[in-house]
């Protein structure tokens, strides 16, 4: 199965703190897991896939390059390196994992790779807001943002994930629902 990156593994390595040592083949997973959960949520299928079908055509041009360029490889270089960290210091072989020890340095501790992984993860969800704010301020120059029907992933526009769901709850109408179990034991 082939897959098209929007970011190389050199972007990577150069815009972050990953060592220009560190594996190809350790950073390319977390591009493109990065890639579909931050990138193809907020741009929405028909954007995501428009921007695939140009960068393997080798057309893409005007506000679609300065789209990757500027703002989505900023989003995947961050949240790249937020998903390698925790695999950065082991080893998966022949079924055991191993973890790799420096002759120069210590290892973090887990919360202190902890608190790195946040800061890292802040850093890309300010990227994220500036990503979606720069779509949606230009929508005339991106049709395939409000384009997304059936089975596609519509766009989210909340750049930001604090571990609660502040959305205001839907009207409830005629649905059943916990609640309605709950109260009907009183």
């Amino acid at each position: 199965m082939s897959y098209v990156l929007f970011i190389s593994e050199a972007k990577l390595k150069s815009s972050s703190a990953i060592n220009l040592n560190c594996s190809t083949e350790l950073l390319l997973p977390y591009i493109l897991q990065s890639q579909k959960l931050y990138v193809k949520t907020k741009l929405g299928t028909d954007l995501y896939e428009k921007l695939e079908a140009d960068i393997v055509a080798g057309t893409l041009a005007g506000a679609y390059k300065t789209l990757i360029d500027d703002y989505i490889s900023e989003v995947l270089v961050n949240f790249s390196f937020y998903h390698a960290i925790p695999f950065l210091r082991f080893k998966i072989e022949n079924g055991n994992i191993y973890s790799k020890v420096s002759e120069t340095g210590t290892a973090l501790s887990t919360e202190e790779a902890q608190h790195l992984r946040e800061e890292v993860r802040n850093t890309a969800e300010y990227f994220t807001e500036r990503m979606i704010d720069y779509v949606c301020n230009n929508t005339s120059s991106f049709p395939e943002y409000s384009t997304n029907s059936g089975a596609d992933v519509s766009p989210d526009r909340n750049a930001y994930y604090n571990g609660m769901n502040l959305e205001r709850p839907m009207p409830q109408g005629t649905k059943l629902t916990l609640r309605n179990f709950l109260n009907a034991s009183d």
